[in-house]
């Protein structure tokens, strides 16, 4: 089974859209301290950088995918399949909010804290998104 470049578009988006909302409300929440000014200003550039960056890169990921054919059956896959790509998507998406939320923030602390919040939750979430997509059988050929 292959999938065609417009679903893996749109998985694309629609998980970045998930996560720009991710991105911008776990940011509030660890950089807002109730005395930070900057605290809406920092998670708001953050969660538009990393927007445009793991857009590319996911929509990269999924093509990337596409290649294998662990774990797929007919028009669906195991949910085995389902974690290993979250698992490398995470990996992925938490080495680039490193790296801008670092370049954002200047501040080694709230990017740690940033980092672990968004690969403990981003984790499940993939997963549950990949697990929706797969009863979608739009842009699927054999």
């Amino acid at each position: 089974m292959k999938v065609s470049k417009n679903r893996s578009f749109l998985k694309s988006i629609s998980y970045r859209i998930i996560g720009f909302v991710n991105t911008f409300l776990i940011s509030f929440f660890v950089i807002n301290d109730g005395t930070n000014e900057n605290a809406f200003i920092y998670p708001l550039y953050l969660a538009f950088l990393v927007l445009v960056i793991k857009t590319i890169t996911y929509y990269l990921h999924e093509r990337f995918w596409n290649i294998f054919e662990f774990g797929r059956l007919n028009k669906t896959v195991i949910k085995l399949r389902s974690f290993f790509k979250a698992l490398t998507w995470r990996i992925v998406a938490s080495t680039i909010t490193l790296i801008s939320a670092i370049l954002i923030t200047s501040n080694l602390d709230w990017t740690l804290s940033i980092v672990i919040y968004e690969f403990i939750n981003g984790i499940l979430i993939y997963y549950v998104h990949e697990r929706i997509w797969n009863k979608v059988n739009w842009g699927r050929s054999n």
